[in-house]
């Protein structure tokens, strides 16, 4: 069986020598650092596209819709150098297989191109769309991670993964095992727990600081997490240090 053939888009011309000799091996390599390159390839036969978001003629996501046009079916994946997350959202709303930010691994481009381009046709579409759901999930949990001091509603969230709440709450899950008010739960009392041994705040203050506006709230969460109070757990902390 004769090698699986990748278009690369990429302009930056170290780069895509740096891609092209990385995935050579195992692959047919088409290259183009330009839209009206990789245009010059789409009347050939291609098993997956890989483009860069920033190109100096058009963008990504137009060579993106040229080579839906020519290829409906075809595999794609996004790069950029970006950190853009509505960047991010355009991709997966436009139906691309996955997007990297980079630098992209080597070893983990390869693993990925071999899962895509190992699948059986048949799975490509869902095994697509479940690729979709998990980098969105991985986004929101970015987002939680950073705003966790905030009101994080889970309409609030769901929104800002492009789902409503019975499949925001649906897709969490099964992402992280456990529903979205525990799993904010966890990061806020373990942001309480590091200040709680790192500083001398008063646990009332510490709570409203991680995101609890109701201390009885906060205390009963807190325990469920560690087993005790926050006020013993502070307690015993000073206790293993002396």
């Amino acid at each position: 069986m004769g090698k699986k053939t990748i278009l690369l888009v990429e302009d930056d011309h170290v780069l895509n020598d740096m891609v092209k000799g990385a995935l050579e091996t195992e692959y047919k390599v088409l290259s183009a650092s330009s839209y009206s390159g990789a245009m010059e390839h789409l009347n050939r036969a291609i098993d997956l596209a890989l483009i860069d978001y920033s190109l100096p003629d058009k963008d990504g996501f137009e060579v993106l819709g040229r080579v839906r046009e020519a290829k409906p079916g075809l595999p794609v994946i996004i790069m950029t150098a970006y950190s853009c997350e509505n960047l991010a959202i355009r991709a997966i709303k436009a139906g691309v297989t996955d997007y990297f930010k980079k630098p992209v691994s080597f070893a983990y481009l390869r693993g990925r191109l071999s899962e895509i381009l190992g699948a059986r046709k048949q799975e490509a579409g869902p095994k697509s769309s479940e690729n979709c759901d998990v980098f969105i999930m991985d986004n929101v949990a970015t987002f939680i991670e950073e705003n966790y001091t905030e009101e994080l509603t889970l309409d609030r969230v769901a929104a800002r993964g492009g789902m409503n709440r019975f499949r925001f709450c649906r897709t969490f899950k099964e992402r992280f095992g456990v529903n979205y008010t525990s799993y904010l739960n966890n990061v806020r009392t373990r942001n309480a727990a590091r200040l709680i041994k790192n500083s001398d705040m008063k646990i009332t203050v510490i709570a409203y600081l991680v995101g609890y506006n109701c201390i009885t709230y906060f205390e009963r969460v807190f325990k469920t997490r560690y087993g005790v109070p926050p006020i013993v757990y502070r307690r015993r902390l000073k206790e293993n240090t002396t």
